[in-house]
């Protein structure tokens, strides 16, 4: 009895260093504030796919590392539409995380969306280029930049949208939080796919 209890002792402190360590890593929340809902390409379908064409796929610069020591790549993705009502916590890779995004947006706006390519129906892949967020000195920097990819009977329609943005680091990460959750819902809602559908039928 006194080795088992010789062992809990030595055991335990361990194991909850450990899980402190573990809970403590420091995570990238991402809030995406949903566009009102619209109705106006009811009825209407498209194929959405998603390609990360990052050559770096390290989320954060060297000098936002200072504070994100040991970051695993997973992000806090909370959705807001409107101002109360908000989804739980869910963790995502980045690909998950645009994946998830752009099909809801295109849903938002009465599409339906396809699991696999259809002839006549419209096609819809948006491309990753970058997707950063760094420290330098005492501003948080933001840089988020895609290709959409819209196709329609043999026409191809390609627009590119990038955005950056910068906030003040006043204590811990919550700045950095911010300024990833403002230009993330800004860039994705810049995506006007009912002028995409206009566009390339001109």
């Amino acid at each position: 009895m006194r080795s088992f209890f010789s062992y809990f002792r030595l055991v335990f402190p361990l194991s909850l260093g450990f899980f402190v360590a573990c809970a403590t890593l420091p995570t990238l929340n991402v809030t995406y504030k949903t566009k009102p809902k619209s109705h106006i390409l009811e009825g209407g379908e498209i194929y959405f796919a998603f390609f990360d064409m990052r050559v770096d796929k390290d989320i954060i610069g060297k000098g936002a590392k200072k504070l994100y020591k040991n970051f695993a790549g997973n992000i806090n993705f909370i959705v807001l539409r409107g101002k109360k009502d908000k989804s739980p916590v869910k963790i995502y890779d980045i690909e998950a995380v645009f994946k998830n995004t752009f099909a809801m947006y295109l849903k938002n706006m009465g599409l339906k969306l396809l699991l696999e390519p259809k002839p006549g129906i419209p096609e819809l892949v948006i491309k990753l280029n970058d997707f950063v967020l760094d420290l330098s000195g005492r501003k948080w920097i933001v840089r988020i930049a895609y290709e959409a990819e819209y196709i329609q009977d043999g026409k191809v329609l390609v627009r590119k949208y990038k955005g950056e943005g910068e906030k003040y680091r006043i204590s811990g990460l919550t700045q950095a939080h911010q300024a990833m959750s403002d230009i993330f819902t800004d860039i994705v809602n810049q995506l006007d796919v009912k002028r995409l559908f206009v566009n390339i039928k001109e």
